[in-house]
């Protein structure tokens, strides 16, 4: 069993305060496209909301449970930290709300390259890696919150036993490597919509 995580607790800065989750493309909002995309290869999933009133904020969908952070303020770490608490898979998989372009054709390789691991997360040539477009192991995540308060994802990532995974070998499944194309203002978005129109 999968789950995964679509972290909306953000304070949208660079967006004016709007949030991203209802950015658009087409005739879907962010969340709408996330959703569909991954009710094809989770088994449950939950939108991680920075606290209540943001959660009754949030539209509903069908299947899909809405929690909040355990850390309020902690960033996407609080998020993580929280869905480790509640994913019912032993693995999930985690994403932002400005990542429209998910595919679960390389979610499902992120899940596979994650069993005997504690993570499995894209790394560019550069080093840097993709901690919020990348695959987690429950109860290690558990456990390392329970020891740690920080809240960069970088510390996550170095602290437990990461399988990092060349974005090369991604390219294979998602050629254009839309899947880290994050949205993280209006700019950005009308870019997108000159790709990939409405």
């Amino acid at each position: 069993m999968n789950s995964a995580l679509i972290l909306v607790g953000g304070r949208a800065s660079r967006a004016d305060g709007f949030p991203k989750h209802q950015f658009r493309c087409g005739d879907k909002t962010f969340l709408e496209i996330q959703v569909k995309e991954l009710a094809s290869c989770a088994d449950d999933i939950h939108i991680v909301c920075r606290n209540a009133t943001q959660k009754e904020d949030i539209p509903h969908f069908k299947n899909v449970s809405y929690i909040q952070d355990i850390r309020e303020g902690r960033g996407p770490a609080g998020g993580i930290h929280s869905g480790a608490w509640h994913a019912s898979g032993a693995y999930f998989f985690v994403t932002a709300c400005d990542m429209p372009f998910l595919s679960c054709k390389v979610v499902t390789f992120l899940f596979k390259q994650a069993e005997g691991f504690d993570a499995a997360v894209p790394i560019w040539e550069d080093g840097k890696f993709e901690p919020l477009c990348a695959v987690y192991q429950r109860d290690a995540v558990r456990k390392y919150y329970e020891q740690n308060e920080t809240r960069r994802l970088s510390s996550l990532v170095q602290g437990i036993n990461t399988h990092y995974i060349p974005v090369n070998e991604i390219r294979s499944i998602d050629s254009d490597l839309k899947i880290f194309c994050n949205v993280n203002d209006f700019a950005s978005l009308e870019q997108i919509k000159k790709v990939i129109p409405g």
